[in-house]
């Protein structure tokens, strides 16, 4: 019986990126008896994404909303209604595959009834910066982990770490009785939402450290600002999820390690912008934390995504 993968991917202004990712796609070893379709939904991009996709990728179904109508859940749950395939993978359109393999490793992941999702590894592009290197390798490891309701005394608010850049889910996720796909309505965070309820419902997740994409982001002090002050409103929408852990000591290893890294590997100029920089997140992410304080224009202004 034939099994089918369906790539989604929200687009905004992708020119710079959709030749490189589509072909990439394009490309892919597929498993004997696995067929794949790609789409599109796109925000009204302004630059050449609608013109590229219909002139040299044919195949690709492409659709378009209004910028004002993007939603991280709602957008992707969009995606999930277009899509036909049993397993559905989701991508960003900055996220490149390493090789030809991402889907082949990724849906071996499944042959475990019990795994509803199987998230990838991001490694960074060429022009990252230490900061941005570093950060990548304490996210994602190189080493396959299965993290189910037993691993939360150990690896804490790690457990329901998934991300959109790369990861794929059954399709029963968003079409069956006992899940409802993504939150519609939450800013960030909505891949992290739907793995807490697939572990605390007993199911697993796999993070494939062989399934890799290219992914970074040399953010300027000001963006990490904005989008912590986002991750810190969409953990306080969700604050169910931080019942048993934390979050926070997370970002305390994570400076911690990027000093450290900074100093061993002859970066020392750049231990100003660390210490700078892990302040200005923290301080975003505890305001976004209490953005019920704010009038919605202050928190606009405040916000990497609010439109």
């Amino acid at each position: 019986m034939l099994v089918k993968v369906s790539v989604l991917i929200p687009t905004y202004n992708a020119e710079q990126f959709i030749r490189p990712l589509l072909s990439k796609l394009e490309n892919q070893k597929l498993p004997e008896g696995v067929a794949m379709e790609i789409i599109l939904v796109d925000s009204s991009s302004t630059d050449r994404t609608k013109g590229i996709v219909k002139e040299q990728f044919p195949n690709v179904q492409f659709h378009t909303i209004p910028n004002k109508e993007f939603n991280h859940g709602g957008t992707r749950n969009m995606l999930a209604d277009l899509a036909t395939g049993e397993f559905l993978l989701y991508m960003t359109q900055d996220a490149i595959p390493f090789d030809d393999k991402l889907i082949m490793f990724l849906l071996e992941n499944f042959q475990d009834e019990n795994v509803l999702i199987a998230c990838g590894r991001q490694i960074p592009k060429e022009d990252a910066n230490p900061l941005e290197k570093y950060a990548r390798s304490f996210n994602y490891p190189d080493k396959r982990i299965i993290k189910d309701k037993s691993k939360i005394s150990e690896l804490g608010i790690k457990t329901f770490f998934n991300s959109n850049v790369c990861s794929m889910y059954r399709a029963t996720l968003f079409r069956g009785d006992e899940f409802h796909g993504f939150p519609n309505d939450v800013i960030l965070n909505e891949d992290i939402i739907l793995s807490y309820y697939v572990i605390m419902k007993g199911y697993k997740v796999i993070y494939d450290n062989r399934a890799i994409v290219y992914h970074s982001h040399n953010y300027s002090i000001k963006q990490q600002f904005k989008r912590n002050f986002d991750i810190g409103m969409a953990f306080n929408e969700s604050e169910f999820m931080l019942q048993n852990v934390s979050n926070e000591k997370e970002g305390i290893k994570l400076v911690l390690g990027q000093l450290k890294y900074l100093i061993k590997n002859g970066y020392v100029t750049q231990v100003p912008r660390c210490i700078v920089e892990s302040g200005m997140k923290f301080i975003g992410y505890n305001l976004g934390r209490r953005h019920h304080l704010f009038s919605e224009k202050t928190k606009r202004k405040l916000s990497a995504y609010m439109k």
